[in-house]
């Protein structure tokens, strides 16, 4: 399991290095609703096919913006895997 930062800007996800910092990537848009970490792994649904699942937490301390937890989560989700989670 790896963990990675995020930004979510316009309803969308920017997922990114933990060697950054959310501030940094969040200059240049107009706001950001939701920011934190990430964790990713891979697990088998009920078809036996096998899942990414996200989990959104934390909070951003450069940009003083807390993750929405599951709110978030389905965004990085339906982004990463285009199926609409």
């Amino acid at each position: 399991m790896m963990d990675v930062k995020y930004i979510i800007t316009d309803g969308r996800a920017i997922v990114f290095s933990s060697a950054i910092q959310h501030s940094d990537m969040a200059r240049g848009f107009n706001s950001v609703e939701g920011a934190g970490f990430v964790t990713f792994r891979s697990e088998k649904d009920e078809y036996g096919e096998t899942i990414t699942k996200t989990n959104c937490y934390g909070k951003s301390i450069s940009l003083d913006i807390e993750s929405r937890g599951d709110i978030d989560s389905r965004i990085v989700t339906r982004q990463i895997t285009n199926r609409g989670y």
